[in-house]
Formats: structure tokens, C-alpha cells, sequence
């Protein structure tokens, strides 16, 4: 168990896996450390009513932070809470929005062009959405969250 939880921890740091476990963390992290249910509870300093209910509110993600603060503490971890880009940075985060606008933008002034008899290739369009993304990204106007 101890093993098990020490690679799911890893593979979490490294983003091979998603944040949780099958049966969260702190029942989880409980076990693997060999701590009863009533051990734990009195750790935290709660009955261990309370703390079985800690442990079914956090399955079903109704838990607060201060909460599983608490319960880490009583185990001697760490909580750590952070927000993982799914695109694997904030770099690349901000690059994909700026493109999604990039193309909202140039879908409208290419319709405009294009009721003028002003139509430009694929390969300009290309350039132009490349560019203006580039820009957008660099320059992160106000409305490129809109």
C-alpha cells in the first residue's frame, strides 16, 4: 500500500494521472500509513464519526481545503493545491485562446472581404491567423478572454 501510494504521488507530480484516488486521500493516505480510523480522528480531534464523514465528503469532492488541511496535518503531509494547465503551461494556455480569438476575428473580416470581392488565399489567411495569434499572445488585450 505504502509503495503504491508513494508512485500514485509521483505520477500526480509528473501529470501522468489525474489529482484523486479511488478512495481519496485521506482515507487512502490513512491506510497506507497503517492509522485506524479512530487513531486519525483523534488526531485531527474529532470523533471518528466526523472524520468517516471527512472521508465520504472528500469521494464526493464536497470537502473544504481547510478540511483536508486538517486531516493532512494529523498524518504529517503536506497539502498542496495548485491549478495544472491542461495544455501543459500557461504559455501554451494563453496561446490557444489567443488563436481561438485570432480566428473569431478573421472569420469576420474574411466574410467582410469577401462580400467586397476582396477574398484572399488560404495560404494569406494562414499567415495572417498565425501573426495575429502571435500578436494577441504578446500583447494579451483585455477582451481576449471574451
Amino acid at each position: 500500500m505504502q509503495k503504491h501510494l508513494d508512485e500514485l504521488i509521483q505520477s500526480y507530480t509528473t501529470g501522468k494521472q489525474p489529482i484523486r484516488t479511488s478512495f481519496g486521500w485521506i482515507q487512502s493516505t490513512r491506510l497506507a500509513l497503517g492509522m485506524s480510523l479512530r487513531q486519525l480522528a483523534h488526531r485531527v480531534g474529532i470523533s471518528a464519526s466526523a472524520l468517516t464523514n471527512f472521508e465520504k465528503r472528500e469521494q464526493t469532492e464536497a470537502i473544504t481545503l481547510a478540511t483536508l488541511k486538517k486531516a493532512a496535518n494529523a498524518m504529517d503531509m503536506e497539502l498542496v493545491y495548485y491549478f495544472k494547465p491542461k495544455s501543459g503551461s500557461i504559455k501554451n494556455t494563453i496561446t490557444q485562446q489567443a488563436k481561438k480569438k485570432a480566428q473569431e476575428i478573421l472569420k469576420q473580416s474574411n466574410q467582410t472581404m469577401r462580400l467586397e470581392g476582396q477574398e484572399t488565399n488560404q495560404e494569406s489567411q494562414k499567415h495572417e491567423l498565425e501573426r495575429l495569434t502571435r500578436e494577441l499572445a504578446d500583447n494579451m488585450p483585455k477582451s481576449l478572454w471574451d
